[in-house]
């Protein structure tokens, strides 16, 4: 699947996508940059709550961030859609995500699909391998 970049400013692309996370009874459809050097996904405590999921009692973990500073992560299995296809994902979910966007990062994605990036002509290609 081919999935245009998102024009985040005049001429300025990047990989947002559209993706919907789920909870018992309930879909939401959300944006994520995907960033390839990104271990988990993580969402804004904002996406937990429109799912009605109360996220710190998810497994907790620290990542290391870009200044060295460590960002508390509660993991959750959810059931995702993403380029058609639809699957479980260990995503997470910080109040301490340094960015006004979420991350779509390699666990779960990453192995499920090949993702490669077209920055020349804006695109990426999602090819899922099951």
């Amino acid at each position: 699947m081919k999935v245009p970049y998102v024009e985040v400013s005049d001429g300025d692309f990047a990989p947002i996508v559209r993706i919907e996370l789920s909870s018992p009874n309930r879909w939401i459809e959300t944006e994520a940059y995907v960033d390839s050097g990104a271990t988990y996904s993580i969402f804004k405590p904002e996406i937990a709550e429109m799912l009605k999921i109360h996220y710190p009692k998810g497994h907790k973990t620290f990542l290391r961030v870009g200044d060295g500073k460590l960002m508390p992560v509660y993991l959750h299995n959810l059931l995702v859609r993403f380029a058609g296809q639809q699957f479980h994902a260990r995503v997470g979910f910080s109040d301490k995500l340094g960015v006004d966007f979420n991350l779509l990062g390699r666990t779960t994605f990453f192995s499920k699909f090949m993702i490669c990036f077209n920055d020349k002509d804006n695109f990426l290609s999602a090819t899922w391998l099951g």
